[in-house]
């Protein structure tokens, strides 16, 4: 008897369990109450472990509610995300997510803009009302005339949407540091395989050219302003470059890292100095 029961029993397949059925059950009441249970009444955030008993001075930590919290998958806190996890997960998406309201970041820089929205929809806010600083191409070109009066340090910002990314351009002047510097961001946590060439030239004399090529790096990288992988050019050497206007001509590319050739050694054929062979190097005891 015991076995005809058990085999009638319904049986549950773990692939039937789909990404539409988790949305159903997250969208419940009984989910919902849940959630709103291990919401704080005081700072209306969700609790996280370490929890404490609402008691003054008491160090209780309720264990159970703790384990309930690390299972529970929240919603994001912000209007129209559709994004559930677990605390930990959640955090990280917060800090990044396209449904979070900002201001336009072109207004920090050049103080011309008052729009605020979603951050998923701030790329086309800027192909509409920044058309000069944003493109699709994996170069922009700029033609910018010196300003010796300017003190703010970002000279200019670019967008570059290209290889499916949105890569960050740079463009500060160090004026204590006496250099100019050009650094790329991009939103990926591979950032390593793209990489970024800065080129100076005067279009009246293609003789006179300077080239940089860094690795871009990725935005979240807090310290970017100080990294040593930047390009960064001394000012006399940037003034040597103004045109007739007094304006800098550059160009900005970015590219991937696996379609760079690598560079060969010279052949015994070819013309080269060796300075210092290894095997060669006399030791001198004093």
């Amino acid at each position: 008897m015991a076995k005809r029961l058990q085999d009638n029993q319904p049986t549950i397949n773990a692939s039937s369990f789909t990404t539409s059925g988790l949305g159903t059950l997250l969208e419940t009441d009984h989910y919902g109450s849940l959630v709103k249970e291990l919401t704080c009444t005081k700072c209306n955030k969700y609790m996280k472990p370490p929890i404490h008993l609402c008691k003054e001075f008491s160090l209780i930590r309720p264990m159970v509610l703790e384990s309930l919290a690390n299972k529970v998958l929240f919603p994001c806190v912000n209007p129209g995300c559709p994004k559930h996890a677990t605390l930990p997960l959640l955090e990280k998406h917060t800090a990044h997510c396209q449904f979070r309201i900002i201001n336009c970041f072109m207004a920090r820089v050049y103080g011309e803009c008052k729009w605020e929205g979603r951050a998923g929809e701030w790329m086309d806010h800027c192909f509409s009302e920044h058309k000069q600083r944003v493109t699709e191409l994996p170069f922009i070109t700029v033609k910018d005339k010196w300003n010796a009066k300017r003190s703010e340090p970002v000279l200019n910002y670019f967008l570059l949407r290209c290889y499916e990314k949105v890569f960050n351009v740079y463009q500060i002047y160090d004026k204590r540091g006496g250099r100019m510097m050009w650094t790329v961001l991009v939103n990926d946590e591979e950032a390593e395989k793209f990489y970024f060439e800065v080129d100076l030239f005067l279009p009246s004399l293609p003789s006179k050219r300077i080239m940089y090529r860094r690795p871009c790096k990725c935005e979240k990288d807090a310290d970017f302003l100080e990294h040593t992988q930047n390009v960064y050019i001394p000012v006399e050497n940037v003034f040597s470059m103004l045109d007739d206007s007094e304006s800098m001509n550059f160009t900005v590319r970015i590219g991937e890292v696996e379609n760079l050739a690598l560079l060969e050694s010279a052949s015994t054929s070819e013309s080269r100095i060796l300075l210092h062979d290894e095997e060669e190097i006399v030791h001198i005891d004093n």
